[in-house]
This record gives C-alpha cells, sequence and structure tokens, in this order.
C-alpha cells in the first residue's frame, strides 16, 4: 500500500517538474517576445529621431545667413550627418508642386497623365477633385457630390471646400492606393497658385507639361532663395535596418519672431528616398 502511494507520489511530481517547465518555457518566449518588441520600438524611436533631426538641421541651415551649405529646393536628393549616422533628404519648394485647390481641370489632367491614368479614367478623377473642394453641391459633367457618396455606402460625402491634405484624395473614387503613392509627390495643398514653378517642379511633371526636362538651379539661386513654402522629406535608417521616413511642410520667412511654420508634419505615402526625381509605378 505504502509502496503504490510512493508511486503515485512520484508519478504527482514528475507532472508537476513537466507542467512548471512548460510554464516557464512560455514565460521565456513571452520574455523573449517582449525583449524583441521592446529592441524594436527603439530602433524605430531611434531612426524617426534620426529623420526629425535630419529635418531641423535643414531648416536651420536655409535660415541661417552665414550658412555653406548647399541645399538644394528642386527635389535633389542629398544626405547629411547625424551623429555620425546618415539621413537622406531632399527638399522642394511648394510652388513646384500642383496646387490640389487652385489647379485647372487641364493642369490637374496633366499630373493624371504623368502618373500614367488612361484617358478614360481622366475626365472621372479631375471632376471628382473639382466637386471635392467646390462649395456647392452641383456635380461637375464627371464628377461626384454628396449625394453620390451616400449612395455608393461610403461613411463620408465631398468636403465642399479646400483640400486640408494631400491625404484627402484618398477619399475619391478612382484613387486607389497605388495611384495616391504616384500622385503624392507631385501635388501641394500649400503653394496657393494656380501654376507651377517648372524650376523646381519634378522632372516627370515638367516632361508631361513641357516635352523636355528643365536644367536644375544653381546653387546661388538655391541659397538666395531659401524663403518660403518647402516640403522636406527625410528618410534615416540605423544599423539593424529600421526605417524611418518624415514628410515636413514648412514655412520660412525673415520674421525675427516667427521665423518658421511647421505646416504638417507626417509619414510621407512612401518611406524610401527618392520619391521625387519621378514616378515610378
Amino acid at each position: 500500500m505504502k509502496r503504490r502511494q510512493h508511486g503515485m507520489a512520484l508519478v504527482v511530481v514528475l507532472w508537476l517538474i513537466v507542467l512548471l517547465s512548460i510554464m516557464a518555457a512560455g514565460h521565456a518566449r513571452n520574455v523573449h517576445t517582449d525583449t524583441r518588441l521592446a529592441s524594436r520600438q527603439v530602433e524605430v524611436a531611434k531612426a524617426r529621431g534620426m529623420a526629425e533631426a535630419g529635418i531641423n538641421h535643414v531648416i536651420l541651415e536655409m535660415l541661417a545667413d552665414d550658412s555653406s551649405d548647399e541645399i538644394p529646393i528642386d527635389g535633389s536628393v542629398f544626405a547629411v550627418d547625424i551623429y555620425d549616422e546618415q539621413v537622406t533628404l531632399a527638399v522642394r519648394r511648394a510652388t513646384g508642386l500642383v496646387d490640389l485647390n487652385a489647379a485647372s481641370a487641364d493642369l490637374l489632367n496633366t499630373v493624371l497623365q504623368a502618373c500614367d491614368v488612361e484617358e478614360g479614367r481622366r475626365p472621372d478623377i479631375v471632376d471628382a477633385i473639382l466637386d471635392w473642394r467646390d462649395g456647392d453641391d452641383l456635380r461637375h459633367l464627371n464628377g461626384i457630390e454628396d449625394s453620390d457618396y451616400f449612395a455608393a455606402g461610403l461613411p463620408w460625402s465631398s468636403r465642399d471646400d479646400a483640400f486640408v491634405s494631400v491625404d484627402e484624395l484618398k477619399y475619391l473614387p478612382g484613387i486607389d492606393q497605388g495611384l495616391f503613392e504616384r500622385m503624392a509627390p507631385l501635388v501641394t495643398v500649400h503653394s496657393g497658385r494656380s501654376g507651377i514653378d517648372l524650376e523646381n517642379a519634378p522632372p516627370i511633371l515638367v516632361m508631361a507639361l513641357t516635352g523636355k526636362q528643365v536644367e536644375p538651379a544653381n546653387s546661388t539661386q538655391r541659397r538666395a532663395r531659401r524663403i518660403g513654402t518647402f516640403h522636406i522629406y527625410a528618410t534615416a535608417a540605423t544599423e539593424s535596418g529600421t526605417l524611418a521616413s518624415i514628410e515636413a511642410v514648412v514655412t520660412t520667412s525673415r520674421s525675427a519672431g516667427k521665423p518658421v511654420t511647421i505646416r504638417e508634419w507626417r509619414e510621407p505615402p512612401r518611406q524610401v528616398l527618392p520619391p521625387l526625381a519621378g514616378v515610378e509605378g
């Protein structure tokens, strides 16, 4: 009888050991996962901090009267060193982009042409943009107004006002993620101009408008014209390969009281620079 009890006790002890081993293994696995997640978050924060530092460096150089750095404002890609790491940057004057709130239907059509949108699809998208930004409920010939959004079961309607952000393009029928990523580097909501400055426009847009390339501005012009509104793109990577990208829209002025105004600070549609030298599919 005692031998049987000892045998049962041994079995119970063995099962407890197995159970504790399983629990310990699970806990170790959870700790390992938490450690990896924490490490990943640290790497993301580091990459983002580097990208932000790169943007701030560019802003300070643009404002400095005695800066020797040649900061291109035509979208040319360059790099700066931040804590012995390189941050890739590109700066484009907002007037070199097509303003969604001011551009004519023809200019919007040219943007879509540059993005390889089929000719038959362009009128629908152009009129949808025009209907989104105008203040009435009158539908353009190929457009879409509030009732059409509701009929399609969408939980939003036309803004009937100016685009607040380029991101609002994603709410328009006919603009999927792929097309949005191709359009975003070509447009802005911050220039306030019906036309564009070809000298600082993306080459693919210049080609669509003129059929030829425009020579980039020389360094003297770049240094002399750093007051205005600019799109600044920054991409940074840590040693582990963790990537972070930021797009900032800033307005610089000669005002001592407020030399910089931040218009936007966001993640761009594409992470890897250069997003402005052309539009890939």
